[in-house]
């Protein structure tokens, strides 16, 4: 880029013409405010400060939509954040889940294990116990 600015000088900078088109600059708008602040920064004074004074000015109305922008991440971070607290809370759920599932056989009658299917007696001894806890 630099050697196309000291070879072309402000050309390089400009909207190019071929025959009836418009061709862009050599040196795109970015990469020159890039060369800038190259300029600057080693000490130099940029001599084509009037074909590339900087970064242009935000149109009116745009701090409302940066605004916006802003609270979305700042949404979109906090939803992450609560996603991987719960990921992480989950083999322990996932643990106290299948604990609060399992069926005590100890509990189980006598005459209910001959005359109850297995799901009769699950119904009987685990979902009503379920049930009891969650009212």
């Amino acid at each position: 880029m630099a050697h196309l600015l000291h070879r072309f000088g402000a050309k390089a900078l400009l909207p190019r013409k071929k025959g009836d088109k418009i061709l862009p600059p050599l040196i795109s708008f970015e990469n020159a405010l890039k060369l800038r602040e190259q300029f600057y920064a080693i000490g130099f004074q940029w001599p084509y400060e009037n074909i590339v004074p900087g970064k242009p000015q935000l149109p009116p109305g745009s701090e409302a939509y940066a605004a916006r922008q802003r609270e979305k991440e700042q949404k979109r971070a906090a939803r992450e954040k609560e996603i991987a607290d719960a990921m992480a809370a989950m083999p322990k759920r996932i643990a106290e889940y299948r604990e609060s599932r399992k069926l005590d056989w100890s509990e189980v009658s006598a005459l209910d294990r001959l005359l109850l299917t297995p799901g009769q007696i699950r119904e009987k001894y685990v979902r009503r116990r379920l049930m009891r806890q969650n009212q």
